[in-house]
């Protein structure tokens, strides 16, 4: 097939303008091209952000790789390096083997009783007052609760990877005050997971289990600091931001509650749904290993690439209505956890959580309103800071 250069857009990405209402920028993107150039001061990236286009290139590792990071600054794709989700195969095999030893789908099944349990009597807590933040009350409550008990981390630095988590992925994007802001925490997250030792962890826990596998001489001793790392790294923000943004569309919205009410067997769906709307990673990147033919318009090889999750999600040319959020949509095709051998580890447990949170939603409360948001900033995830919400 002819190819062609990549069409250029004046567009700053992380701007704090595009990061608030990413979506007319989106479908800029998405109509000016399947691969468009994004040239800037601080960078120069390709940006893919139609459906078809992303998800292509998510599932072809070899040509769009991971092994070169998967931010948008040199520093943080250093510190990538050796990570689950900045590494290809062989390398990526081996460690998602072992990650995923403990968050395979069965073993996640194993952990629903437990997270509902947690959410329920979370949710019955808060309705006690009839108002109460949907992220800090309960969606920050909840995650580092479920995550801590899983990884066998608690108190103090359960603590500082729950408050610091965001932080892991503002650092991913370009040079900007989000970066500079981040970083000193990264290192001090990092420094304090290289500290830990099997004693730091509950007997039981993944973090146990991977010292138990060291020690057996199964995984090299240095490669449960990186494991920890991609356990707790991408495991609060990503989940706290999908149950703050799925509760938000669901109560400014009377009718769709309504609807998800009569029939709570919809809550699988509308996990789909909300992360489809609303993805917690909106902005994912990788690095072209030769030409790549994206429809007919070529991106050089040695190009940085923004994969457009969030925009991919909202495709007119995929999902019909896509700035609507309908609980009866099931879109379970959505890339919001990734595509092909980078596809999330975590997600099973993350749509666990959001859809604990929704269940216990669903069957302790009648009526669900909330107020004006205040929306979180992050160079990479998308969520919210602050839900008031009222119940009865």
């Amino acid at each position: 097939m002819a190819t062609s250069t990549a069409p250029s857009l004046d567009l700053d990405l992380w701007s704090d303008t595009v990061l608030h209402d990413p979506w007319p920028h989106y479908r800029a993107i998405r109509d000016t091209g399947p691969a468009v150039r994004l040239e800037h001061d601080l960078y120069d990236v390709y940006a893919v952000g139609r459906y078809e286009d992303a998800r292509e290139a998510l599932r072809h590792w070899e040509l769009f790789s991971s092994a070169q990071g998967v931010g948008f600054n040199e520093l943080m794709n250093e510190a990538m390096q050796g990570t689950v989700v900045g590494a290809d195969p062989p390398e990526h095999d081996l460690l998602r083997g072992v990650m995923l030893d403990r968050l395979k789908l069965s073993e996640v099944r194993e952990l629903t009783a437990m997270v509902q349990e947690k959410a329920d009597l979370l949710v019955a807590e808060l309705l006690d007052g009839g108002e109460f933040d949907a992220v800090s009350d309960l969606a920050e409550r909840l995650v580092p609760t479920v995550v801590g008990q899983l990884v066998g981390i608690s108190g103090e630095v359960l603590d500082k990877f729950a408050h610091g988590g965001d932080k892991f992925f503002a650092v991913a994007g370009p040079p900007n005050e989000q970066l500079d802001e981040g970083f000193p925490v990264v290192l001090e997250l990092l420094q304090l997971i290289g500290s830990l030792t099997k004693a730091d962890m509950a007997p039981g826990s993944m973090g146990w289990d991977l010292y138990d596998a060291a020690e057996r001489g199964e995984i090299p001793e240095d490669m449960c600091t990186t494991l920890l790392w991609n356990y707790v790294g991408p495991g609060f923000d990503t989940t706290i931001n999908a149950i703050g943004s799925t509760i938000w569309m669901l109560a400014r919205d009377p009718e769709q509650w309504k609807a998800l009410k009569a029939d709570p067997s919809l809550v699988p769906g509308v996990v789909n749904e909300g992360v489809r709307m609303e993805s917690p990673i909106q902005i994912w990147s990788r690095w072209t290993t030769r030409d790549a033919d994206v429809d007919g318009v070529t991106i050089p090889e040695g190009s940085r690439v923004a994969l457009l999750l969030g925009s991919a999600n909202r495709d007119e040319r995929h999902y019909p209505d896509p700035d609507h959020f309908d609980v009866h949509r099931n879109p379970a095709d959505h890339v919001a956890f990734g595509q092909g051998i980078h596809l999330c580890v975590g997600a099973p447990l993350a749509r666990a959580e959001v859809a604990a949170t929704l269940n216990a939603l669903v069957h302790q409360v009648t009526t669900l309103e909330c107020g004006e948001p205040l929306r979180r900033i992050n160079n990479t995830t998308r969520g919210l800071r602050h839900l008031p919400v009222t119940v009865s």
